[in-house]
């Protein structure tokens, strides 16, 4: 419970961090929305990286760590999105697959940095 009251907390804080990239970047790279972009990455740094730390956390900070990574960063980064512009930026009539390639991208980045940032804390453990 207190996690998912937590949770709720942050939710307002990345929905309106995502809106605003939307509109700032989304329009710059035609075929290829930079905002929501960028936000599915920041999205998966966050959640890499703050889980990372949920193994050495105490019981009160392992409530506090998850209620972020459910509230902000699961807010930050939305399935329902990520699919309506998949699907926007694609025409079979026209021979335009740049929903594809969108797709393939972030999933693939954001795998990379996913797993890049939830091994940042082993590394600053070894410095």
């Amino acid at each position: 419970r207190q996690e998912f009251a937590i949770s709720l907390l942050f939710t307002p804080f990345g929905t309106f961090t995502r809106w605003k990239f939307a509109n700032k970047y989304n329009k710059r790279l035609p075929g290829f929305p930079l905002g929501t972009f960028s936000v599915n990455l920041l999205s998966c740094a966050l959640s890499g990286s703050l889980g990372s730390f949920l193994s050495s956390a105490g019981p009160e900070e392992s409530i506090v760590l998850s209620s972020m990574i459910a509230g902000f960063a699961g807010s930050l980064s939305t399935f329902a999105m990520f699919i309506i512009e998949i699907i926007s930026l694609i025409d079979p009539i026209i021979f335009k697959f740049d929903g594809f390639i969108y797709a393939l991208t972030t999933i693939l980045w954001g795998l990379i940095i996913g797993l890049t940032s939830s091994q940042a804390k082993n590394w600053a453990d070894d410095i």
